[in-house]
This record gives C-alpha cells, structure tokens and sequence, in this order.
C-alpha cells in the first residue's frame, strides 16, 4: 500500500516537474525570438540615425549622473574619468562618497581639486546624514556628496538626488566605464516619447580583462577563465535572452542600477529608491510598474539592445556567491512586495509573463531543479520510471539550461559583434555543460540567498575588487 501511494506520488511529481521544464524551453524560446525582432529593428533604426547630428542640433535634455561611491578607490578615477568623456552636450556629475574608509575621497580630491560649498536644497529622499558638498574647481559641473555609511546605496543615490538640477537622472556605478556615446544613444531615444518613457536601460557587460586608461577601454581582452566567460554568458541570457523581448511587451521588470536613467518626476512622486531592501534597482522598477498602473498613466519602461557600460564582476567563487547571494534576497523581497501584481489583469504583460517567471524560475526554480532530481531519483529506484526515462529526464535539465543559453547566444550575434569567433564558440562550449558545473555554483548562492532572507538579512554585500589590469 506504502508502495503504491510512493509510486503515484512519484509519477505525478515527475509529469508536474516534466511540464515545469518543458514550458521553459518553450518560454525561452519565444522570449528569445521576440528579443531578436526587437534588437534588430532597433539596430537598423540605429544605423538610419546620425547621433553626432543629434548632439549639435536637435539635442536639448539634460541629465544628471549620480555616482554612489564606497571604498571605491581601484576604480573611481577611471570611472570619472569615463563620465567626464561622456560624447553628451549637457550633464551634470554628482559622486556620492557614502562613507568610504579607503582612499576613495582622496583620490576624487586629487583629481579634481574639491572645495566646501554652501547649497541650499530640500531633502525630499530619504539618504542618510550628509557630512559634507564640495564643488571641482576642474569641472564646473562635478560635485561631490560626502555622507556617512548608512540607508545602502539607495540612500547615497537618493543623496544625489536631493541635489540634482535636471528631469533626468541617470544612476551608475563607481565601477563602471562607459561608452562615450552611451549617454546620447539612450537619451535619443527618450526624446522620441518623453511623456511616456519614464525609464530606460541597455546592455552593460564585464570589464575583467579590459586594459583601461584614463577612462577610456583601450583593449578589450575577454578572460577565458570560466568564472568570468560563464558571467558574460549570463549577461547575454539576461539583457538580450529575456529583458530586451519583456521591453517590447512592456513589462520589463528591471532598470540595472549599474546604469539606467529614470524620469526625476517618477523619482520624486515615489520618494526614490528604498533602503528597506537588499537592493534598491528591481524593487524600484516594480514599484514604478504598480504606481502608474494603479493612477492610471501612460508610460514606458525600455530595454535597448547596445552596450552602453562595461562593470568589474566578481573574479572568483567566494565574490561570485557573496553577490548572487544578494541578488536572491532583493528577488524574494521584490516579488513578495508586489505580489498582488501577479496574474492580476489591470497590469498586463507585467503580470501574465514577467512577475510567473521570476516567482516560479528566478524564486523557486532552484527548488523546483533540486526536487526534481531527488524525486526522479527516487522514481527510478523504486522502479516507477526506466533508467531511460530517468537519464532522460536528467537529459532534458541540461537541455532547458543549454537552450537559453544557445537561443540567446545566437540571437546576440546576429546584431552585435563583440565577442571574437573563438570566444563565441568558446561561449558555446561553457553552455552546454553549464548544467554540470556552474549551474551549481548559482544554485548555491540562489539557496544561500534564500536562507539569508529568512533569517531577515537585508546588507547590501560588497565582494571584494580584484586587481585592475594593466
């Protein structure tokens, strides 16, 4: 009798755990095509327009960039430096030091000769204690916030933002090198539908390995170790496998902190970003989704398919775990928040197919990938499932994983030519056995991340830099 229940409770997990993985694929799939026709008509829609026509004439909005900074000093003057460079006729910098301990502010004081300044303003965001406003007497329009460590990134952005002069705010990392016309590209498009585009993101991949001088890339040199060529496989999955086809839908459920531009009135109606989780970019941008769905407005959330910005990721597995590990919590904090988004018609494709996917693959799929295993195992040793259907099955995980990987692989080098032929293929290679190796890694910290969470964890982590190339 034992058996017997054993045996169809077995069965059943194994068709549910079948469905489960073959609605992924499916959904990849789709996701990915859609992500294709996105970023080709973009690109060609790209190549009609002339941005360096578009900087001397018809370009007219300003943007402020706020800079977060902590113990930021192996990479702070290159990323200023990349600012500064920036192909954009009118912008301002603010760099918030939220409470470095290293020499990040004797870096920024050096290179740009900083001196106290009085200011006066409304603290409408919520940022922490601000110690101290120095303006450059290099840069007339770079400043500098010094505040003491305190509400996480999201309070030394909204610091930034309390002294911001124009409509636009671009938020970016203190270990970002931009592209000089990063800027111009995403605020062209902006200016085609500036009442309804409230936020905007592009692709940004991994600087590890680049030879950078004076913040500018100099050589581009992608590092074949596989803790990093597996991140840029992931990059690709994420920005052009799902977020570019979600922007076409709009439902795009994330501008990147490391470099997005918000409409500052959309900030200031909302009170900016939260300090109340882990991090402060997803959790914004579905708070943004309900806002104006609730008050009904027209609006516009855009992934477009360019590199704008190159970021240091982490350089090996402890760094790689310590953020995946944070990455899980503001997931679960995000989707719990706004859980009455889910399936809920008034918010569209946001709620049929975006918010699904992070609640059953991005939340439980490392439950549902780890029950899966134990419960066909345990089919095949009570002899309810073959050995074929159990190797088969265990075929069919790797395969989910692999198409993903292949669907967008192929989809990114159909508009970008980044990556050499051989690191392409060398991409390739790292997607198909994925399953067996790095899949487990993330599996680890996506669990960590969870047990994290429900132990009330909410630090924003910092893993630590590894060294700079020369």
């Amino acid at each position: 009798m034992i058996y017997i229940f054993w045996s169809k409770t077995v069965y059943a997990a194994f068709l549910i755990f079948l469905a489960y993985f073959l609605l992924l694929i499916f959904y990849y799939i789709v996701l990915g095509v859609m992500g294709l026709i996105e970023s080709k008509r973009m690109a060609r829609q790209k190549d009609e327009e002339d941005y360096s026509l578009a900087y001397f004439t018809t370009f007219d909005i300003p943007v402020s960039i706020i800079m977060p900074a902590n113990n930021e000093e192996v990479w702070i003057a290159d990323s200023v430096k990349s600012a500064l460079n920036l192909n954009y006729p009118k912008f301002e910098l603010i760099i918030v030091d939220d409470g470095s301990t290293d020499n990040t502010f004797s870096v920024l004081d050096k290179m740009l000769d900083l001196k106290p300044t009085e200011m006066v303003y409304i603290r409408h965001f919520k940022d922490g204690v601000t110690s101290n406003i120095l303006r450059s007497q290099r840069y007339p329009n770079v400043t500098v916030i010094r505040k003491e460590r305190g509400e996480k990134k999201a309070g030394a952005a909204n610091a930034g933002m309390n002294i911001a002069r124009y409509d636009y705010i671009c938020a970016l990392d203190a270990d970002t090198i931009l592209e000089q016309d990063s800027l111009l590209r995403v605020m062209a498009e902006v200016q085609k539908d500036p009442e309804r585009i409230v936020g905007i993101g592009s692709y940004f991949g991994l600087s590890n390995g680049f030879k950078i001088k004076d913040g500018v890339i100099a050589e581009k040199r992608f590092p074949y170790q596989p803790i990093i060529a597996y991140q840029h496989l992931e990059y690709i999955r994420s920005f052009f496998g799902s977020r570019v086809g979600w922007s076409s839908l709009n439902a795009m459920p994330i501008v990147a902190g490391g470099f997005g531009v918000w409409r500052r009135d959309v900030l200031y109606e909302l009170g900016g970003y939260s300090s109340e989780f882990t991090c402060e970019d997803l959790e914004f941008t579905f708070r943004v989704h309900k806002y104006i769905v609730d008050n009904k407005k027209p609006y516009r959330i855009v992934m477009l398919p360019f590199y704008v910005a190159w970021t240091d990721g982490p350089a090996d597995i402890a760094s790689l775990i310590r953020q995946r590990d944070r990455w899980q919590r503001v997931e679960i904090e995000s989707v719990w928040k706004y859980r009455s988004i889910y399936l809920n018609p008034e918010y569209g494709n946001l709620a049929f197919l975006t918010f699904p996917y992070y609640v059953f693959y991005e939340v439980l799929g490392l439950f549902f990938e780890a029950a899966s295993v134990i419960f066909v195992s345990i089919g095949w040793f009570l002899g309810v499932l073959e050995m074929r259907t159990f190797l088969a099955f265990l075929l069919l995980m790797v395969v989910t994983q692999a198409i993903f990987s292949l669907v967008s692989i192929f989809s990114f080098i159909r508009v970008q030519k980044i990556f050499p032929k051989r690191y392409t293929i060398y991409l390739i290679f790292l997607a198909l056995v994925e399953f067996v190796c790095y899949r487990w890694i993330i599996s680890a910290a996506k669990f960590s991340g969870t047990i994290n969470y429900f132990r009330g964890i909410r630090a924003f982590d910092q893993y630590a830099r590894a060294e700079r190339s020369k």
